[in-house]
């Protein structure tokens, strides 16, 4: 049937990412999917990854270097050199499940209007243990309330249209948080999807981006239309739930202060627990959010048992 996907270009931009990309290769060349080329992106490292990645002897992999100018940058360099209409994403330090592509392409076919698609997402340490399962909405509208406060859809099992991405770009002064600015600036354009299993095992590392960089860039994103719609707020149900919103924008990339402020006029029994954190340490404060305590919580009484062999096996 005309417009099927077929085929489909997979990119993964690399930095410095010798211990790792071994891994996230072979969960790409090992998918039940065999029809697709993968681009490899090296921005830059100075690493051993190079080596790694030549060490491959597969014709769908297509390698490119280019000077270190960050992750966005690596992208949209990376696009430019996907053939196929449809672009699946996956970091180098991350894995996907053997049929990733195959589900994907599957429901996409099946539901033509969908630009962007992800899935739920296994997070996983250097030793292997799953440490919580992300479990994000699944539905387009409220995939798009989610991305008023993060990202829902995993960088590492999201795919999307090429022409779409391509037009837009990725924002090239973000350091970090480039897919999230991206979703967020064509949330009103495009229409999301997530598929309701894990189809992704993404690598929690002390050392990752997200846990070293500065959010300074999300908080201007997403406060003020936050408190734009907040002023235009009609009704009390709208204000608490904008006021609400603003309060934990601040909490995560903002001001902790602020965030006590909008959170006295949003009162429940989460954000009050919320304002008493914002009055710990700062070093307490942000190894609680880095805990990602709620996911953890969430994830406790899951059963994670096929999970842990198809990591163990992606592993091996």
């Amino acid at each position: 049937m005309p417009g099927k996907i077929k085929e489909i270009s997979v990119l993964m931009p690399a930095f410095n990412a010798a211990g790792y990309i071994a891994k996230a290769i072979k969960s790409i060349l090992n998918q039940t999917h065999a029809d697709f080329e993968l681009i490899i992106v090296n921005d830059g490292s100075t690493d051993n990854t190079e080596e790694i990645i030549l060490g491959f002897n597969d014709e769908r992999i297509k390698y490119f270097k280019t000077d270190n100018k960050g992750t966005a940058a690596a992208l949209n360099f990376g696009i430019t050199k996907c053939k196929f209409d449809w672009i699946a994403r996956i970091d180098a330090d991350d894995l996907n499940s053997p049929e990733r592509l195959e589900k994907q392409i599957s429901f996409v076919n099946e539901n033509s209007d969908i630009d962007v698609l992800s899935s739920w997402s296994a997070y996983f340490n250097d030793k292997g243990k799953i440490i919580f399962i992300l479990k994000e909405p699944i539905e387009h509208r409220d995939i798009i309330k989610a991305l008023n406060l993060h990202n829902p859809l995993n960088q590492s099992g999201v795919m999307y249209r090429k022409e779409l991405i391509k037009e837009e770009k990725y924002n090239e002064n973000y350091y970090l948080n480039e897919d999230f600015e991206l979703f967020h600036r064509i949330k009103e354009k495009a229409k999301f999807h997530i598929l309701p299993e894990v189809l992704v095992y993404t690598r929690l590392r002390s050392s990752s981006k997200s846990h070293l960089g500065n959010n300074s860039n999300v908080y201007d994103m997403l406060f003020q239309p936050a408190f734009k719609n907040l002023i235009d707020a009609k009704g009390k149900g709208e204000h608490f739930y904008w006021a609400t919103t603003i309060a934990w924008i601040n909490f995560f990339y903002g001001d902790r202060k602020n965030s006590r402020s909008y959170f006295k006029k949003s009162f429940s029994i989460k954000n009050s627990l919320a304002y008493l954190t914002t009055l710990m340490s700062e070093t307490i404060f942000r190894k609680i959010i880095n805990y990602r305590i709620k996911y953890r919580i969430q994830s406790k009484f899951e059963n994670k048992r096929k999970l842990k062999e198809e990591l163990e096996r992606l592993l091996a």
